[in-house]
């Protein structure tokens, strides 16, 4: 029974991927097989990577996916068939509504636009860095643990910088926010650090 399932899924899916080259289907170059789109699962059949293979074949994002998939995919409601220009735009605008571009956050609030640089530039950082974002500081937030906090405070300690709770509040703000969030108090924060006793 699974297998004359999964043979008329088989007919339907050749039946449906015959067509117009690019436009119905794109077809791989290693082994010419018709699909949808030529993602990092398929590629990975022929132990090669996307970007690899996109430099190998000369091949942009854009070529790797069937035309009709994306107008299929554009049915969706919250998603546009961005190329590159339009969706560093679209993650421009995110920003300046929302005020951050964090991955956990645009999978949340803008799942299509996060899978769509993903898919566009190849992983997030590069994406984040098409649009003109410092992957690192967008990602500082997230990562503010206790112990990163204190060695923060230690670095400025070594550098000389000034350590009363105004400037760093206003000079440091991520650090600051996420020493009152594990210390509940910048002064308990720099006892931790070994700065106050």
């Amino acid at each position: 029974m699974g297998y004359a399932r999964q043979r008329r899924r088989l007919r339907w899916r050749r039946r449906r991927l015959d067509g117009d080259e690019g436009i119905d289907f794109v077809r791989c170059h290693i082994c010419g097989d018709h699909r949808r789109v030529i993602n990092s699962q398929h590629l990975s059949k022929h132990d090669i990577d996307r970007e690899t293979y996109m430099e190998e074949y000369h091949l942009t994002s854009d070529e790797l996916i069937a035309k009709d998939f994306r107008v299929l995919q554009s049915s969706r409601r919250g998603y546009s068939p961005h190329g590159k220009s339009e969706w560093i735009a679209a993650t421009k605008t995110f920003y300046e509504k929302h005020g951050k571009v964090f991955a956990k956050y645009l999978q949340h609030h803008s799942p299509h636009l996060y899978r769509q640089g993903v898919w566009i530039f190849g992983d997030w950082d590069k994406a984040l860095r098409a649009a003109g974002f410092d992957p690192k500081t967008m990602r500082l937030r997230t990562f503010w643990d206790q112990d990163r906090i204190i060695k923060e405070i230690r670095n400025s300690r070594d550098k000389n910088l000034p350590l009363y709770a105004n400037y760093v509040m206003k000079n440091h703000p991520n650090l600051f926010s996420g020493a009152l969030r594990h210390f509940h108090s910048w002064n308990k924060a720099l006892v931790a650090a070994g700065i106050n006793k």
